[in-house]
């Protein structure tokens, strides 16, 4: 379920210009490079052959992406039964590594704050929908941004990146993860409970 929820985040974001470089759902994917085991965060839909093609480095820091964006798994658990509805709760973290410096040059060299991403991306994820009737068999959809976790290089520190991807882990390239809480339900159709789950 949560690749669904995470793909419904993904189309809300993808048509925004700055965004160049986004992913639904990820799975840390390990790679033998050089006979040393790395690992990287890969899209669910990413193919073994394609990571064997060099895939493994999409979503990773690059000075000639605007954008990076990408959601790891935090579980899905049952909340209650009522009547034909199973209410459930989803757990993403997204991970957002900005080029503030490609991104935003102008604003950054005046005296205006250059993180302001944090809150534009909070803003978009507020700005969808509750209880959509169009994300079938998910029912009853909402999405909360719960916290935003400290900018720092354990939001990656699963993941191995080389000294040249490092160097993207400091000003003046940014990065956040926001952990986005999503409550929905889904309808158990031919129960005894209710004719239907309108």
């Amino acid at each position: 379920m949560n690749q669904a929820i995470a793909n419904i985040l993904k189309e809300h974001i993808e048509t925004l210009p700055w965004v160049d470089k986004i992913a639904g759902l990820v799975a840390t994917q390990y790679m033998t490079i050089d006979n040393v085991q790395k690992s990287y965060p890969v899209a669910c839909c990413v193919t073994a052959e394609d990571c064997k093609q060099g895939a493994y480095n999409d979503l990773t820091p690059n000075s000639a992406y605007n954008t990076v964006i990408y959601f790891e798994d935090g579980g899905v658990s049952f909340v209650l039964a009522q009547g034909n509805f199973r209410h459930y709760q989803s757990r993403l973290r997204m991970v957002c590594w900005i080029n503030v410096a490609k991104l935003y040059a102008d604003d950054c060299k005046t005296d205006s704050p250059c993180t302001a991403s944090t809150h534009k991306m909070i803003d978009i994820i507020r700005s969808i929908p509750n209880f959509p009737a169009n994300y079938s068999p998910l029912m009853q959809v909402r999405f909360e941004v719960t916290s935003q976790l400290v900018r720092d290089n354990s939001i990656f520190s699963k993941y191995t990146y080389n000294e040249l991807q490092t160097q993207y882990l400091m000003s003046p390239y940014d990065y956040f993860a926001l952990e986005i809480t999503t409550d929905f339900a889904i309808c158990m159709e031919g129960t005894d409970y209710y004719a239907d789950c309108s």
